[in-house]
């Protein structure tokens, strides 16, 4: 088995990779350049061609980090203070944060009936009968855990309704819908490079995705003060650029991006065959959707609520990791309590927050450690499978 951690993800990727950073500091040495230099802009068209393939290219703008990506996409569909916009509660809290960063106001919409991408129903009526308050502007859908949102039926509701669509794809890198990569759907994408993701740096990154290219030089000034060619500011902009070391690991390990998701894959399908006959005790594995296929970021399964703090405390003594992503939803949080008040219900976000379970995921991962989680949660959920027949 390799060094370290085998459940931790960076250490072992930096195993694997950490000779890429000396590389790209030697790269930075012979370029002079530190700052946006040819190891940003060859990463960006490196990654805008591995995300459309044959189809027509998206402009790629590298910055800071995934949150900086929302926020720069909904200044791009001119989301300002006051503001709507529409987005699950049952996502990372960056989403949200991107949305307040700009004083908009987060109206929030349920989880499908499986899966856990938007719910188009849901969405609809919110959008046929928005009530009182601002009109919305934009709709976020999440890709959340390496699935992917209807993204079809959300197109079309943002077509019919005038709203601009941004698909958060910050755990979706490698997700397929209609056989392409999400992330072209929408009229911007967000992208995270954050050490954990799919496709991870040594630190924090992040893309922005443009789909029309008449937004392309307005969203490429912004992430530079709103700076021109002579450096003259000619709208607004922020200071949030991805680092020119990132940059060029970004580049090398892109390269290697395909093999890893398989990988993933594999690892969650070994998941899967050891785990399905817990399916009679009503856990559900994460699996495809009719048109779109998973590149499992995260391997969520659902388990009975009340044994889900037994199944926590169990694997805290046994050296498993587990992990639930996330305890709270956005409308929980006790400042988003304070600022907007109690939120309209949301009964299967509420609902699926308490089966929530993270497995430990990564291309890394050997089928060796994989079938002792599977065993270990087997035994656990079989001993106390009446319990949870009960509850």
């Amino acid at each position: 088995m390799t060094n370290g951690d085998p459940f931790n993800f960076p250490q072992q990727d930096l195993i694997r990779h950490g000779d890429l950073l000396i590389q790209a500091l030697e790269r930075m040495r012979q370029a002079g350049q530190v700052i946006l230099g040819e190891g940003v802009a060859g990463f960006e068209r490196a990654f805008s061609a591995w995300l459309a393939g044959p189809a027509p290219q998206p402009t790629v703008v590298g910055v800071a980090n995934g949150t900086d990506a929302l926020e720069l996409a909904l200044r791009g569909c001119d989301v300002g203070p006051g503001d709507a916009v529409l987005l699950p509660s049952h996502t990372a809290y960056a989403t949200l944060a991107a949305v307040l960063r700009l004083g908009a106001v987060p109206r929030f919409v349920d989880i499908a009936p499986s899966g856990h991408g938007l719910d188009p129903h849901h969405l609809e009526s919110l959008l046929e009968d928005p009530g009182p308050g601002p009109r919305p502007r934009a709709v976020i859908a999440v890709h959340l855990y390496g699935e992917a949102c209807d993204l079809g039926a959300l197109a079309a509701l943002c077509e019919r309704h005038g709203l601009d669509l941004i698909e958060d794809c910050a755990q979706a890198c490698g997700t397929l819908y209609r056989g392409g990569a999400v992330g072209l759907w929408g009229r911007f994408a967000a992208f995270s490079f954050y050490p954990t993701k799919n496709l991870a740096a040594f630190g924090d990154g992040g893309a922005l995705v443009i789909n029309r290219p008449e937004d392309g030089e307005r969203a490429r000034r912004s992430r530079f003060y709103g700076w021109d060619g002579q450096r003259r500011a000619v709208q607004f902009g922020v200071n949030s650029r991805l680092d020119e070391l990132q940059a060029w690991v970004l580049l090398d390990k892109l390269s290697d991006l395909d093999r890893q998701i398989e990988q993933r894959r594999q690892v969650a399908l070994a998941y899967h065959q050891q785990l399905a006959p817990l399916e009679r005790a009503g856990v559900v594995l994460p699996v495809d959707g009719p048109d779109w296929r998973h590149s499992h970021h995260l391997y969520v399964i659902q388990v009975p609520a009340s044994l889900r703090p037994h199944l926590l405390e169990q694997g805290r003594q046994a050296g498993i990791p587990l992990a639930v992503h996330y305890p709270q939803a956005c409308h929980q949080q006790p400042y988003v309590i304070e600022r907007f008040g109690p939120s309209a219900p949301l009964p299967r976000t509420e609902e699926r927050l308490g089966r929530i379970l993270s497995l430990p995921l990564h291309p890394y991962l050997e089928e060796v450690v994989v079938a002792r989680v599977s065993q270990w949660l087997r035994g656990c959920l079989e001993a106390a499978e009446p319990a949870g027949r009960e509850a």
